[in-house]
């Protein structure tokens, strides 16, 4: 199998949708296909141009797909706590912002109306913060970040070899791979967004 500590990779290749693949490798619920948004969404030619505002708001700036960067990890970071602070609160990420009809203004006010406080986009992104760094705390504590995984997968922070050493083969998409430096310095850049130490295992 195709794992991440452990951990089956979901079907969405990587190698197309890089912040994907950060998100499979550095999310601390383990490889999950909605733990944020996808890249081809924000994409300029065929993104989602309706929702590149709603990403903008959360810092979230549209750009190619396959570019794996430093702002891909800080864009991936973002858009993880995004949707961390979806799931603390309960509220559904696949009606939800970036993409889909529950924008950040209904969000907050939807989260207002119940609280009787007001709530705003900061206390959202907050929230998906202590989410995530309760969640990776929790995984820290019960080893599963420092027991790796079944070798011919990746281990915690990794992906399996295989996306970084074999190319696309067919399609629009051929010839795409993630170049290792590239994600090791993406995976940094995503960690210090959310302000985890480089070592994954800490």
């Amino acid at each position: 199998a195709m794992t991440v500590a452990g951990a089956e990779m979901p079907c969405f290749d990587p190698r197309v949708q890089p912040g994907v693949g950060l998100g499979y490798a550095l999310a601390p619920g383990g490889p999950r296909y909605d733990a944020l948004e996808h890249d081809l969404d924000f994409d300029p030619v065929v993104g989602l141009g309706y929702s590149f505002p709603e990403a903008r708001r959360i810092g979230a700036e549209p750009a190619p797909a396959g570019v794996l960067d430093e702002e891909r990890g800080r864009r991936s970071a973002r858009l993880l706590r995004l949707w961390s602070g979806l799931d603390a609160l309960n509220l559904c990420v696949f009606a939800s912002s970036p993409t889909r009809p529950l924008t950040i203004d209904r969000l907050t006010a939807l989260v207002t109306a119940v609280l009787g406080d007001t709530f705003t986009l900061d206390d959202l992104l907050a929230a998906g913060q202590l989410r995530l760094d309760e969640l990776r705390a929790y995984a820290v504590r019960e080893g599963a970040v420092r027991e790796g995984a079944v070798r011919k997968g990746g281990g915690p922070g990794e992906l399996p070899a295989r996306m970084h050493d074999e190319p696309i083969t067919e399609g629009r998409h051929k010839g795409a791979v993630l170049d290792r430096a590239a994600f090791a310095r993406a995976s940094a850049a995503f960690r210090a967004e959310l302000g985890w130490p480089p070592d994954f295992s800490q």
